[in-house]
């Protein structure tokens, strides 16, 4: 059986000012980094044969973080990227809202019609075709053991409405992981079920 831990960056300077990072970078905060040592020492037991992260600056900040001491390989997956937001990267959230109203409530709350192309985002259906894309990426490379995943909030969101075999209908009741928090998804037998979901026991 695979075992496969999907954990979400820690806290940075755009998640304090609300503001759309996407594929744009913003540096982890004093928390973040706090929340991913914290993680580190929670973790420090489990025997992993492989680590993946997001090749973006926040998710692999945090990666270097829990890994602490440990020599391992970082495996660089392009799949798990967070959703590109366009040019509505690095702009506080009302003004989003104000430029776009409509896409601003539909990124919330109606997944089938939202629409970036005006600011040239990815959309939902994108997204969610390509972090399939890196499942089948993870199950392909490893067939047993622990592995280490470390992406972004929209992004994990995605994997796991792909993993409870939900619909793009259904994406925008997903709730969104909290930082640092960890997911436990088991594959086994061509099936994948989430057995502890956004866990942030190490941060108590």
């Amino acid at each position: 059986m695979l075992r496969i831990y999907f954990v979400r960056h820690g806290e940075t300077v755009w998640n304090t000012l609300k503001i759309f990072q996407g594929r744009s970078n913003s540096p982890l905060t004093e928390l973040g980094i706090e929340q991913a040592k914290k993680l580190s020492k929670y973790l420090e037991n489990i025997n992993f044969q492989k680590i993946y992260s997001s090749p973006q600056e926040r998710a692999l900040h945090t990666t270097k973080l829990i890994l602490g001491n440990r020599k391992m390989e970082i495996t660089p997956i392009e799949e798990f990227q967070e959703i590109n937001m366009g040019n509505v990267e690095g702009i506080p959230r009302e003004e989003f809202e104000k430029n776009y109203p409509i896409e601003y409530h539909n990124f919330w709350h109606n997944a089938v019609e939202y629409n970036p192309s005006a600011y040239a985002g990815e959309s939902y259906d994108e997204i969610l075709e390509r972090v399939k894309v890196g499942l089948n990426k993870l199950i392909s490379e490893n067939t047993h053991g622990n592995i280490l995943v470390i992406s972004h909030g929209v992004t994990l969101k995605a994997i796991f409405n792909i993993i409870n075999q939900k619909g793009i209908d259904e994406f925008s009741k997903q709730p969104v992981p909290e930082n640092t928090s960890t997911t436990i998804v088991e594959y086994d037998s061509n099936k994948f079920k989430i057995v502890k979901f956004s866990d942030t026991e190490h941060l108590k």
